[in-house]
């Protein structure tokens, strides 16, 4: 589901309730708790794309404009990231990808793995490996990417947690360096978030936001070679 961004932020702000039934239908999962989740979630994702240093992404549908794809189920993949956001980065096409972390973090511990954190007293993956997954899954195979030489990026945004400490000490601070988390934006305090996405979005691509959403698997032959 591709959307310009502007309207995005209106559909949050004036049907939340429609935009989630679409979410559930394109995306075939239906479930209370996916539905509570994408309540939290989105509105605080449609806050730090209301920022002012996004504001050049705010524009109509169908002009060209910086757009993003919601739920995007990646080519020949079972996985979905929660937002993908499109448009150029200082010399080529970029896409963020974004995952959405409505967890409760209060006890959560490090593992002894960087790949994993404890959670809930489970081992689960640790958000921003699973950001990493997603990039470099887009890097080696997505069609568009390969084609434009795109830049691809990712961080995680937790809408309830604020205390994100455990998640970026050791043995993670190398991870989310790369793949940084941030906790929700609260104004008036300064939103990492925002500036984060102004850093590597500098204007729209709209052409390449549509050809990344209809992209398709394909093999980098570098890759293989290398292989």
């Amino acid at each position: 589901m591709l959307f310009e961004v502007g309207q995005f932020c209106t559909h949050v702000e004036e049907d939340l309730a429609g935009l989630i039934d679409t979410l559930q239908e394109h995306t075939g999962r239906g479930g209370d708790n996916e539905r509570l989740a994408w309540q939290r979630s989105l509105p605080k994702l449609s806050m730090a794309l209301s920022n002012p240093s996004l504001a050049g992404f705010h524009v109509q549908l169908g002009q060209p404009g910086g757009s993003m794809a919601l739920e995007y189920n990646l080519p020949a993949s079972s996985s979905w990231c929660d937002a993908v956001l499109l448009g150029r980065g200082p010399s080529r096409p970029t896409a963020v990808m974004v995952e959405l972390k409505d967890w409760d973090t209060t006890g959560d511990r490090p593992h002894t793995r960087e790949a994993l954190i404890t959670h809930r007293g489970n081992a689960v993956s640790h958000p921003s490996d699973q950001v990493r997954g997603y990039v470099e899954y887009c890097r080696y195979f997505h069609s568009e990417v390969l084609a434009q030489n795109a830049q691809v990026s990712g961080c995680v945004l937790f809408t309830s947690a604020r205390d994100l400490s455990v998640y970026r000490d050791d043995p993670y601070k190398g991870l989310v360096a790369e793949y940084p988390v941030f906790a929700s934006p609260r104004p008036p305090a300064p939103d990492d978030l925002s500036r984060y996405l102004a850093g590597k979005l500098h204007r729209p691509d709209a052409a390449f936001a549509h050809r990344f959403e209809g992209g398709i698997y394909a093999q980098d032959r570098q890759l293989v070679a290398r292989v």
